[in-house]
C-alpha cells in the first residue's frame, strides 16, 4: 500500500527545452524548490528535444518559443506526436501574438513569459487539465484550439518545414529573410511558399495567411 501511495503522489516529470543555459539553470532552481514538479531532462535544440521526449515521456515539456532559427509550433506538434501524454508549456521572452497563437493551435496548453513568477503556476494549471495563458497576453485566447496543424481536422496537411515557413511568414518576413532564418536557399523558400499557396488555395501571401488563420493553423 505504501508503494502505491508513493506512486500516486510522485512529482510530475518535466523536460525543459531552451538554448540558453542560464534559463535552464533558472528553471532547475525553481523546480528544485517544489515537491510536486521534478526536472528529469534538458535539451537545447530540436533534435535533442525529440530524443529526450522519446526516452523520458515527460508529463510536461517547457519549450522556448525560439531555438536558434527554429520556432516552437512545428516542434510542439512533433513532441506531442512522440509523447501524446505530455503537455507543452511555451516559455518565452517574446509577446508577439502570431507565433504564440500558432503554438496554441499546435497543441500547447500553456504560455508563460520568462522573467515572471508564474512558471510554477502555469505548470500546475496545465497538469490540472486547464489552459494557462500569461495574464499580460491579452490578445491570446485562454483556450486550446481543437484543429491541430497538419491533421485531418482542418483539411490541410503541411510538412514540418512548410508549417515552419508559414509561421515565419506570418511575422511579415520576406522570402530572403525566411531563407536567412532557416539557412535555406531563397529559391527553396519560394518553392515552399508556392506549395503553401497551392495547399491553402490562395492567390498570394495575404490570402494564404488569412486562410491559415481561418483554419486555425495560426
Amino acid at each position: 500500500m505504501a508503494d502505491s501511495g508513493s506512486a500516486a503522489h510522485a512529482p510530475a516529470r518535466v523536460l525543459v527545452v531552451d538554448d540558453h543555459p542560464i534559463v535552464i539553470d533558472g528553471v532547475r532552481r525553481i523546480l528544485a524548490e517544489t515537491s510536486d514538479l521534478q526536472l528529469v531532462g534538458e535539451a537545447t535544440d530540436p533534435a535533442s528535444a525529440e530524443s529526450q521526449a522519446r526516452l523520458l515521456r515527460p508529463d510536461i515539456v517547457i519549450l522556448d518559443l525560439k531555438l536558434g532559427n527554429h520556432l516552437a509550433p512545428p516542434l510542439c506538434r512533433t513532441l506531442l506526436s512522440i509523447s501524446p501524454s505530455s503537455t507543452v508549456v511555451i516559455h518565452t521572452a517574446f509577446d508577439d501574438p502570431e507565433p504564440l497563437r500558432a503554438c496554441l493551435n499546435a497543441g500547447a496548453t500553456g504560455i508563460v513569459l520568462k522573467g515572471t513568477r508564474d512558471l510554477v503556476e502555469a505548470l500546475r494549471t496545465v497538469l490540472a487539465g486547464n489552459v494557462f495563458v500569461d495574464p499580460s497576453l491579452t490578445d491570446l485566447p485562454a483556450e486550446r484550439a481543437q484543429n491541430l496543424p497538419g491533421r485531418n481536422g482542418c483539411g490541410v496537411s503541411l510538412t514540418t518545414r512548410e508549417y515552419e515557413v508559414l509561421c515565419i511568414m506570418a511575422l511579415g518576413r520576406t522570402s530572403k529573410e525566411i531563407a536567412e532564418d532557416l539557412h535555406l536557399a531563397e529559391n527553396t523558400v519560394r518553392s515552399y511558399v508556392q506549395s503553401l499557396l497551392q495547399k491553402l488555395q490562395a492567390r498570394n501571401r495575404i490570402e494564404a495567411l488569412a486562410k491559415a488563420r481561418h483554419l486555425r493553423l495560426l
